[in-house]
């Protein structure tokens, strides 16, 4: 059996080669034509080839000479097999050529077409999560336990019903991929306008919550009748039975297709199982699902938040530098360049118009300072900011010594402040009043820390989110789980009573984190 999950070590490399050279439309034409025709025709002539293009609506230029070539490069692929017809009669050596073979898809050219307009649909497929999948499933595995206990019926009806739920399943996994690439692709800023955004976004969440309402009790369902299916009378009587009505056909003594067979059904068995009712201790697919449904929720009013809060701040250093930046991208020289670099830094070379050349007749008013001979300027103007000489500079001492103290100082200084902040970290939330018994100096930092958080607003998620003056420290704050709960700090100074709220303290990704972090554990101790 191939193992889909490590398709690479079994795609030929000449499969989808057709499609990647200069008269990739026209074999993909020659392909596609007889891969339809085969349905009722098993080999097509050179002439049937030629309607069946037409028939395609094929408006491309096809001369004789250019389908040959087609029909050779596919055969040489391995895609199509050329047979011969001795039951024709030829008139020339050029109509023996012509109308003596014929040419039929082979499995990788079957393979192949299959695969070019899977993917076709797949790039047309819309959005679709829809819980009547789901019950689709259940019904089917209702039908499957319902056939199982009935021997007298022909078992072409279990191997209906058991393809119909793989189908129902393989949908669902298609459906929850697009539908997570089409919501990353939303959350991104530059993705659509606000007003579009807000939109989008309103009929997103309803389509989500819509999704989220109907789909717990018929996965609940499919848990169920998975489980009675395999207690009894077991999933391998069900394969057997299945595997009855599906009516193989064996072509090569040694090669049985009942084995390949019950392996895809086992695959697709179990890949039900972890969708909704796993065997290990592992979590549901199902309900990852049903998170990621919810946390998309969240995320889209987060996203819509952030766009909001962009056009209320005021200007930010960040997005002028970032505008900045695309000027200087677009100036069309380095002349350019370097004006636009003045005027926004404002570093042009000193000027001194206040100094006269060796003779101020030689020199007009209306001379432009381009055109006008260069001033000497005195060193004295550059060292002392004046031309005249006040005699000799005293001496001024090594500030070496009161240099190194002052950053010894700062360097301690910043150190404690740092170490303060780390006994603050947490991992993850953590309650407030797991922060009892601090001493001033920290009880004074988290005092400011909760201070800042209050004084942002409320986010959609129900937390504050805010980060301390430097900007080095992130502190979020959650509602209680129940409301009027309180929380008591104990410190030397006194007794804090607060509402219980939980805490997320975290350093700025940009800084390393030295020492432990506290975590909850840590703290419930």
């Amino acid at each position: 059996m191939v193992d889909s999950e490590r398709a690479w070590r079994h795609v030929p490399p000449t499969m989808f080669q057709f499609t990647t050279t200069d008269r990739a439309e026209l074999r993909i034409a020659v392909l596609q034509a007889i891969h339809a025709a085969s349905v009722t025709e098993p080999a097509l002539t050179f002439a049937q080839v030629g309607e069946g293009l037409a028939a395609l609506g094929y408006d491309g230029a096809a001369p004789d000479a250019d389908l040959e070539d087609a029909l050779a490069a596919l055969t040489g692929w391995g895609l199509l097999e050329a047979t011969q017809d001795h039951t024709v009669r030829y008139a020339t050596a050029e109509e023996f050529e012509r109308r003596n073979l014929r040419w039929a898809p082979t499995p990788h050219g079957r393979a192949a077409m299959a695969g070019v307009l899977h993917g076709l649909e797949v790039l047309r497929r819309s959005v679709s999560l829809q819980p009547a999948t789901l019950d689709a499933i259940g019904d089917g595995l209702e039908d499957l336990r319902d056939l199982l206990d009935r021997e007298h019926l022909t078992p072409t009806r279990i191997t209906t019903r058991l393809t119909e739920v793989e189908h129902h399943l393989q949908s669902l996994v298609d459906n929850v991929r697009q539908f997570n690439h089409e919501l990353g692709r939303l959350q991104r800023d530059d993705a659509t306008t606000d007003l579009v955004f807000l939109d989008v976004k309103q009929r997103v969440t309803a389509y989500l919550q819509e999704f989220v309402d109907g789909v717990e009790w018929p996965a609940r369902r499919i848990t169920g009748l998975i489980a009675a299916l395999d207690d009894s009378p077991g999933v391998a009587v069900l394969h057997d039975r299945a595997l009855a009505g599906a009516n193989l056909l064996q072509l090569d003594e040694d090669d049985d297709p009942a084995v390949a067979w019950l392996e895809e059904r086992a695959r697709r068995w179990n890949a039900l199982r972890a969708w909704f009712a796993p065997v290990d201790d592992q979590s549901p697919q199902i309900e990852r699902v049903l998170d990621i449904a919810k946390q998309a929720i969240l995320s889209l009013l987060r996203v819509l938040e952030r766009r909001w809060e962009s056009r209320r701040r005021a200007a930010s250093l960040r997005d002028d530098l970032t505008e900045l930046a695309r000027w200087f991208e677009r100036v069309p020289s380095d002349q350019d360049a370097h004006r636009l670099f003045n005027a926004a830094f404002g570093l042009w070379p000193a000027r001194h118009h206040h100094l006269l050349p060796d003779d101020p007749e030689d020199v007009g008013v209306s001379t432009s300072w381009l055109d006008a001979p260069a001033v000497p300027v005195a060193a004295t103007l550059r060292t002392t900011g004046s031309v005249a000489s006040r005699g000799r500079v005293a001496p001024i001492g090594d500030p070496a010594a009161a240099r190194a103290r002052r950053q010894a100082a700062q360097a301690a200084q910043l150190a404690d402040a740092d170490a303060v902040r780390r006994h603050l970290i947490t991992t993850g939330r953590v309650p407030l009043g797991s922060f009892a018994e601090l001493d001033p100096e920290r009880f004074d930092a988290l005092l400011e820390l909760l201070g800042v958080a209050l004084a942002a607003p409320l986010a959609g998620d129900g937390t504050r989110r805010a980060l301390s003056v430097d900007g080095q420290v992130e502190i979020v704050l959650h509602l209680p789980h129940r409301p009027g709960a309180t929380a008591r700090l104990t410190t030397p100074a006194g007794t804090l009573t607060a509402p219980a709220y939980e805490v997320e303290i975290s350093l700025d990704d940009d800084l390393e984190l030295v020492g432990p972090a506290l975590t909850s554990v840590e703290r419930a101790g």
